[in-house]
C-alpha cells in the first residue's frame, strides 16, 4: 500500500492555474474515485459491486485523461538528450 504525501495548497493553486479545466476535473475524479475504492466491498451485495464497477470505470476515464495530458506541454515532443 502507497502512502500519500500531502500536497501543500499553494503548490495545488499553482499547478491548477497551468492546466486546462477538464485536466484539473479528471484529477478530481481520480481522486474522489480513489478515496472511494479504498472502502470494503461486499462480494454477496450486487448493488455495492455495481457501483464499485462505476467508480472503477470513472477512475479509468480519469487516468486516461491524465495519461494523455503532458505535464510541461513546450517539451511534449522533444528528445532530451
Amino acid at each position: 500500500m502507497s502512502v500519500r504525501i500531502p500536497t501543500p495548497d499553494a503548490v495545488r493553486l499553482f499547478s491548477a492555474r497551468q492546466l486546462p479545466e477538464h485536466v484539473m476535473q479528471a484529477a478530481a475524479d481520480a481522486d474522489r474515485a480513489e478515496e472511494w475504492l479504498q472502502i470494503p466491498c461486499s462480494l454477496s451485495r450486487p448493488a455495492q459491486l455495481a457501483t464499485r464497477e462505476r467508480v472503477l470505470a470513472d477512475w479509468h476515464r480519469a487516468d486516461k485523461t491524465l495519461a494523455a495530458t503532458p505535464l510541461r506541454p513546450e517539451q511534449a515532443t522533444e528528445v532530451l538528450s
